[in-house]
């Protein structure tokens, strides 16, 4: 039988550890998405340039690169059940410095800050623990559930979002998030860890192998960021309300959830080059049409098929993540492809920060929306 690196320690979680991790998930995703396609605007709104929120997001992806390797290395020597607790709690010291930078006025890059040591903790324990918990045969179906809730957090959260910071104020919906956050986190702080502890030499990442997997995690992270970034920051400059913003962006849910189930159950049989193939394309051909909307019909319309576009890819990119995750060094593999994803912010967020310096907002958000097109092409590079 072939060897697999990968495969030291291997630890079968517990299908009630398993759920605890799913709910704490879904609900940390759904927080997110409740807040997150707002922050560009909120800080628009509230007076920040556009290099100054381009800048906000490049100090994000360079605090999230350089802090990587320790925490994750901490994260390894803690548990990473109390890491990702942990990190849902700093998430929502963010969100925290968002509601009150008014009273304050805290200092952008310390938000960013906050945030990048958020996502350094957060994503690295829940990609590990979740490529330890399936079998080979079961990535498919369980990773077409996860996403499926992801999926639906995604695609409601925006919607609730925007109706409570337009009926109650965006100060409330960031206090309602950082509860949210809290509550989540309670779960990960009980029971047992997920995983051991698991080795990690940098060495033992053999780059020649995973090239392919890092360059698709980069353009994903490049798409997800225009995505929920720029895209949200688009649509308010032709639907300026926090709630137009919102019910817009969730247009696509039910549709992505179906899809997202069904991928997840047939992968198996039929192979997921197919659905990632389409997929991407679906999502490129998306992006190349956001830059040409002009009425908020446009918007629902490309929305739903960027969302069905992302439904087809992420199963079977989620289920390739995890499965090439248990055939390498696992932490070293993890922390490369969180390096890749920090590499694509600080491309992306780089160069819309240097055209903000001499061109209006409309031609930084067009390049962003441009720059998201062969990023989501990319994705299919992902290894099988």
């Amino acid at each position: 039988m072939m060897h697999h690196p990968g495969r030291h320690h291997y630890h079968l979680i517990r299908l009630s550890e398993l759920k605890r991790l799913y709910w704490a998930h879904t609900v940390s995703m759904l927080a997110s998405s409740m807040t997150g396609i707002f922050i560009p605007i909120y800080l628009y709104r509230f007076g920040y340039s556009v290099p100054e929120i381009m800048a906000y997001y490049l100090w994000f992806s360079v605090f999230w690169g350089a802090m990587q390797y320790a925490v994750l290395r901490f994260a390894n020597l803690i548990g990473f059940n109390r890491s990702m607790g942990a990190s849902m709690i700093i998430h929502g010291l963010q969100i925290l410095m968002l509601a009150t930078i008014s009273v304050y006025h805290w200092p952008l890059w310390l938000i960013a800050l906050t945030w990048a040591l958020y996502v350094a903790m957060y994503w690295p324990s829940f990609r590990a623990c979740f490529a330890r918990s399936l079998l080979h045969k079961q990535a498919g179906p369980a990773v077409g559930i996860a996403t499926a809730l992801i999926l639906c957090a995604y695609g409601i959260a925006p919607a609730i979002g925007g109706v409570i910071a337009s009926q109650l104020g965006i100060t409330v919906l960031y206090m309602m998030a950082m509860l949210c956050f809290l509550f989540a986190a309670i779960p990960l702080f009980g029971g047992s860890e997920m995983i051991r502890h698991e080795p990690f030499k940098l060495r033992a990442l053999q780059l020649r192998r995973v090239w392919r997997d890092l360059v698709a995690n980069m353009g994903d992270n490049i798409d997800d960021s225009v995505s929920t970034i720029i895209w949200p920051l688009f649509i308010f400059l032709l639907v300026p309300s926090y709630m137009g913003v919102g019910v817009l962006s969730s247009i696509a849910v039910i549709a992505s959830i179906i899809i997202a189930i069904y991928i997840g159950r047939n992968q198996a049989r039929k192979g997921t080059a197919g659905y990632l193939k389409r997929g991407t394309l679906t999502i490129s051909l998306a992006n190349a049409v956001r830059i040409l909307v002009q009425s908020s019909g446009q918007i629902a319309g490309i929305n739903f098929i960027n969302g069905i576009g992302h439904a087809l890819m992420s199963t079977p990119y989620d289920s390739r993540y995890y499965r090439n995750a248990d055939r390498e060094p696992l932490l070293p593999y993890v922390y490369g492809m969180m390096m890749a994803g920090a590499a694509g912010c600080f491309v992306l967020f780089g160069t819309l920060l240097a055209v903000s310096l001499v061109a209006p907002i409309t031609t930084v958000l067009i390049v962003g929306l441009i720059m998201a097109i062969p990023a989501s092409y990319i994705i299919r590079l992902m290894r099988v």
